[in-house]
Order: C-alpha cells, then structure tokens, then sequence
C-alpha cells in the first residue's frame, strides 16, 4: 500500500471519532445541566423522598432517582418489601406520593 494514502486516511478517521466524542460530551454536558437545574429546584430533599416512599410502602429503600418529566421533577424510589420491589413516585415539590409501581418498573400506576 502507497503510505502518502495510509496517513490521510487514518488522520481523517482519528479526526472524525473525536469529533463524535465532543458531540457525545456536549450532550452529556447539557443533560447534566438539566439534572442539576432539576435538583437545584425541588423542594423536597432525597432524604425526606425516601422516608416517604418507606412509610408509604412498608419496605426499605433500595434505590433511588430523580427525574424530569414534562417539567414536572419527580423522585422515584425502590422500595424492598413483603409484597416484593415496589416504585413508589414521590412529586419533588409537595413530597406527595403520585404513583406506586409492582416490579420496580415503569408500569400500570397501581394507585
């Protein structure tokens, strides 16, 4: 093989897989900054989310995490019991129970 091709096309690919990492960062960045605006607005600490959920369910917290939907930042919480792994859904504002989930994942709201 001639090695004046081999260079070029081998910067070119080098060039091309960075440049798909940086995209990869950027969207990371950006939902990072979502996860943080999201924390940085809830009224209701993780803590008190858990306790909740706890109460709520009669079981122990496994698991936990915070999401955003349709503006709405919800905590959602596993929760280990008699009747198995339970997703209990904690709104992030008012700390009220809105959903609670059999399998510990998304499912039919049993509420």
């Amino acid at each position: 093989m001639n090695t004046k091709r081999i260079i070029p096309c081998t910067l070119a690919a080098l060039l091309t897989v960075g440049a798909a990492g940086g995209i990869a960062y950027a969207k990371d960045s950006d939902q990072d900054a979502r996860d943080t605006a999201a924390l940085a607005g809830m009224k209701v600490t993780l803590q008190q989310a858990i306790a909740t959920a706890e109460q709520q369910s009669g079981g122990r917290a496994v698991g936990a995490d915070v999401s955003q939907e349709r503006g709405t930042t919800r905590i959602a919480v596993e929760v280990a019991g008699p009747g198995g792994v339970k997703t209990v859904l904690v709104d992030a504002q008012t700390g009220q129970v809105t959903a609670t989930r059999d399998g510990g994942q998304d499912g039919e709201d049993n509420d």
